[in-house]
């Protein structure tokens, strides 16, 4: 399996000004990653995304590198480290504590929505089964997230 870190950057315009909402999304399947970011393409709002293949190569990325997040997109089950153990950890350590986290799933479970929030998710959302209703959410998580809430500077180090 290869593990998935790249970067790509929506709307950057003027990079010179340009601050980015720093967005790390994780999830291990393939479309569903070149969904959402069609979704935040289409949207027309101004964000970096980043991409792991599983919660290891997430965390990884965030301890390893200056890419700090300021939003987390996260699937559930994945390979390797699932997004439960990624929520026990992130609200576990310091500085990742702080980081919004977006539970992304397929799973509409009421276990999986109650142990989301007893780990510390921030949100739960089932994933849409149409573009145009993924494109509707992903306006209103940014909206939300970076327009409406304040959210805590992002770590410079961890």
């Amino acid at each position: 399996m290869t593990n998935t870190y790249y970067l790509c950057s929506i709307h950057q315009q003027n990079i010179e000004s340009f601050v980015p909402n720093r967005i790390l999304v994780v999830d291990d399947d393939l479309d569903d990653q070149l969904l959402i970011s069609d979704a935040f393409t289409h949207s027309g709002q101004p964000c970096e995304l980043a991409f792991a293949d599983n919660g290891k190569c997430a965390l990884d990325l965030m301890k390893n590198s200056e890419y700090k997040p300021e939003l987390i997109i996260l699937d559930l089950n994945m390979p390797v480290m699932n997004g439960f153990d990624v929520l026990k950890y992130l609200r576990t350590n310091g500085q990742l504590a702080r980081i919004p986290v977006v539970v992304f799933t397929t799973s509409s479970e009421t276990a999986s929505v109650e142990k989301s929030y007893d780990l510390g998710a921030n949100s739960y959302v089932v994933k849409p089964k149409t573009f145009p209703q993924l494109e509707t959410l992903v306006a209103d998580l940014f909206k939300y997230w970076f327009k409406t809430v304040k959210l805590s500077p992002p770590a410079t180090s961890f």
